[in-house]
């Protein structure tokens, strides 16, 4: 008999679809910070967003996030996340990636659903337009982290900024600009324009990425939650790093960028190479850097009208709660 090659119809693979979702529930059971849920919220204090726009867009970007996780993962050979193995070491990297994937596709569709604007006082006024336009740069940004890592290229201090605004940026930008064309026209602030919300959401971007670089190497919880010094083994070039290798090729040395390219897994040669930063001023700097970007952003909120959410968020991302390890 001829075996037939039409479907029985819809609903087949129902069971093995399932499954593949099971990465997703692995990864997204532990929950993050939510962080950019708490920024969001604070953002809406002076946008006025609807509630269910607003939840979508937080669903939107909360997706977007967890599938960044997942390729970020496999892409730095990381081994833990929030305290436990990175899922492609439970599911293998081809399942991870494809459904890291799919959720970019299904973060996009609800882009999609978002409604459109025949008229507007901004530009790229279309959601979807928004969230491709920034998928872009986050690809971009993430791009470059990756080349200056495997090939060994230091960037400038202006080259690796504009890669965080477009990696770790990219994210919060994408949320404001949705939040921005939703925005209730009676809770209009006209000191927190569009204007002066990228110049408040660049700077909260790069506060966020320079902390998170900064605790890296030297906070005990996130040693605890990832690894110690997570960065140096990755031979990723953060913010300390390249401060550390700029300052060593000023002097004619490179002794930080040989150890950043022996991908070491060695904990003594990482406090080894913790304690040249530190010699270099570069942790004393960093830390001096955060409180002055802290009071900055303090600033600009109270310039805006005050908004008690935000102004939490900068708390809690005080360098006052970094319990600094000891080299």
């Amino acid at each position: 008999a001829v075996v037939s090659t039409q479907s029985t119809g819809a609903g087949v693979n129902d069971e093995f679809i399932a499954r593949l979702e099971e990465p997703w529930k692995y990864s997204t059971g532990v929950p993050g910070k939510a962080i950019r849920d708490q920024m969001m919220d604070g953002l809406n204090h002076w946008l006025g967003v609807e509630k269910p726009v607003l939840d979508q867009i937080k669903k939107l970007i909360g997706i977007l996030h967890e599938a960044s996780l997942l390729i970020d993962d496999i892409q730095d050979n990381s081994t833990m996340r929030r305290g436990q193995p990175a899922a492609y070491l439970i599911y293998g990297k081809s399942e991870v990636i494809n459904i890291a994937n799919l959720k970019y596709f299904e973060a996009g569709r609800l882009a999609l659903e978002l409604p459109d604007f025949s008229s507007c006082d901004v530009d790229k006024c279309e959601p979807s337009r928004i969230f491709n336009d920034w998928m872009i740069k986050l690809h971009q940004g993430q791009g470059l982290d990756i080349y200056w890592r495997d090939h060994f290229v230091c960037p400038t201090i202006d080259q690796y900024i504009d890669m965080v605004l477009r990696k770790t940026g990219g994210l919060m930008m994408l949320a404001f600009d949705l939040m921005y064309i939703f925005r209730a026209p009676h809770r209009q602030n006209k000191r927190f324009d569009k204007k002066s919300g990228d110049e408040f959401m660049a700077t909260f971007s790069r506060m966020f990425q320079i902390r998170d670089d900064f605790c890296n190497l030297w906070d005990a919880k996130y040693a605890a939650n990832k690894s110690y010094c997570e960065d140096l083994t990755e031979g990723k070039f953060s913010w300390v790093i390249v401060q550390g290798v700029l300052k060593e090729q000023a002097a004619g040395r490179s002794q930080i960028m040989s150890i950043l390219k022996q991908r070491t897994s060695d904990d003594n040669v990482k406090r080894h190479c913790c304690k040249l930063l530190e010699s270099l001023g570069v942790q004393k700097e960093t830390q001096e850097l955060l409180m002055e970007m802290e009071v900055e952003l303090h600033r600009q909120i109270e310039e805006f009208g005050g908004n008690e959410l935000f102004q939490t968020i900068v708390d809690r991302l005080s360098m006052k709660r970094v319990e600094i390890l000891t080299s």
